[in-house]
């Protein structure tokens, strides 16, 4: 026979796995991509500056006020090997299985542009490894902003 304070015990039980259950279903905040923090060579910021023009002027109405709900677009501004960039192939961390050689590995320099203006937020730009998907969240040096990837 089970004790009968068992009953409550395991009732509690039930719904603090489901309220868990519950809570860890929803949406998740947006991942953090930066490696690491670099000045843009005036080569960078116009590249950036004009995919952004560009992508801002092809968007269609809707797509706008879907964008001009965050304040931030992150655009791919060149690609680069982990080599190129000094002390970034150590930072590599967490390659699966076989070997690789992280100096070889691709990374991407990054600008955030102000979605109202059209205008970068600072000479600053963020390498990273790996991107979210195109034209959603991620975060880029502290900023929150919609990947627009190359802006094609």
């Amino acid at each position: 026979m089970i004790p009968r304070p068992f009953f409550p015990l395991l009732f509690t039980g039930l719904i603090v796995f489901f309220l868990n259950a519950c809570a860890s279903s929803g949406k998740t905040d947006p991942r953090d991509y930066t490696v690491a923090l670099a000045t843009a060579y005036p080569n960078e910021a116009n590249i950036a500056q004009e995919r952004v023009t560009k992508y801002l002027a092809r968007l269609k109405p809707e797509k706008r006020d879907q964008i001009a709900q965050n304040e931030y677009l992150a655009v791919e501004s060149t690609e680069v090997q982990a080599s190129e960039v000094p002390g970034l192939a150590g930072k590599i961390t967490g390659q699966t299985g076989g070997y690789t050689d992280r100096g070889t590995q691709m990374c991407k320099f990054i600008m955030i542009f102000d979605v109202k203006t059209g205008k970068p937020v600072s000479n600053e730009g963020y390498i990273i490894l790996d991107t979210p998907q195109r034209g959603t969240l991620g975060i880029f040096g502290g900023y929150t902003a919609v990947y627009i990837g190359n802006g094609k």
